[in-house]
């Protein structure tokens, strides 16, 4: 008997191809099985455990996305807050506080100011109605969001007597409720008897547009023409939110406020004079 028939002999027929081509070609088979065994258990891992993986990841993304924001905002060294029937565009709001923070000191110590406006965008129900019949006298269609203009005026109402904004600046409307129920200092208790501010529309406010403030920043007329500006007494919630903060905050407004107040032309400007108003011809 040859070589040959030896091995054929030394075979089992039993045997399977796959297994006869690794012992002719010499393979190790404890590898093979190693390595199915690791792509097993990744996969059962995975299999298991995927939902997880992906939550974690998910809040990864999310608490690394509110590190970045909370590290990029800025802490406002005074905040001021409107409120009237006029939107601000983000441009106009950018313009109005680089004009503030030249008269704002760095209150925080962190090297800058930064002033920061809270715009609130809402009617009285006055306010509402002179835009409705503005609309009908001249034929136009207007579509207005009741329940939306009435959340905003509630917050509103939380913000100017419990919120960090101590600065105010409203149209006259917004200006008389808020008035009316206390919630502004006196223009005496800054200034004294003798020293009102120019443009003085009762006793705490003042109006916007006939300060020199105004007058040579250009900006603040993305206000209403009517706006008033005042200085709130201090929040309400002080009692909650710490009574020596909010004292804080507010004697940095009442700073501010004063600055603007008695705001100076630079040396050499010269006030343009107003425009006369064109006469009414008679027919």
């Amino acid at each position: 008997m040859d070589e040959k028939d030896k091995n054929e002999q030394q075979v089992p027929e039993e045997e399977s191809n796959a297994a006869r081509r690794i012992r002719m070609l010499g393979q190790d088979t404890e590898e093979e099985e190693d390595e199915e065994l690791e792509i097993d258990r990744w996969g059962n891992f995975w299999y298991h455990h995927k939902w997880k993986v992906l939550m974690t990841a998910v809040f990864g993304v999310i608490i690394g996305v509110a590190v970045v924001q909370f590290a990029g905002q800025q802490n406002p060294d005074v905040r001021v807050l409107y409120g009237g029937p006029l939107y601000i565009t983000p441009n106009e709001s950018q313009m109005f506080c680089d004009a503030v923070e030249s008269i704002c000191p760095d209150f925080n110590d962190d090297g800058k100011t930064f002033v920061q406006l809270n715009d609130m965008v809402f009617m009285t129900e006055n306010q509402l109605n002179e835009m409705i019949a503005a609309a009908e006298e001249n034929d136009e269609d207007i579509a207005y969001d009741r329940l939306s203009n009435a959340q905003v005026q509630e917050r509103f109402t939380f913000e100017v007597f419990g919120g960090e904004a101590s600065i105010c600046i409203l149209a006259e409307e917004q200006y008389l409720d808020v008035n009316a129920s206390g919630g502004f200092l006196p223009l005496a208790e800054l200034f004294g008897e003798e020293n009102i501010p120019e443009g003085a529309i009762d006793a705490c406010g003042v109006r916007l547009s006939e300060t020199k403030f105004w007058k040579f920043y250009g900006t603040a007329e993305m206000f209403p023409a009517d706006a008033v500006i005042a200085l709130r007494r201090v929040s309400t919630m002080s009692a909650i939110t710490g009574k020596s903060k909010a004292e804080k905050l507010h004697a940095n407004s009442a700073e501010v406020f004063r600055n603007l107040m008695e705001f100076e032309y630079p040396e050499g400007y010269v006030e343009p004079e107003e425009e006369p108003v064109p006469e009414t011809e008679i027919p």
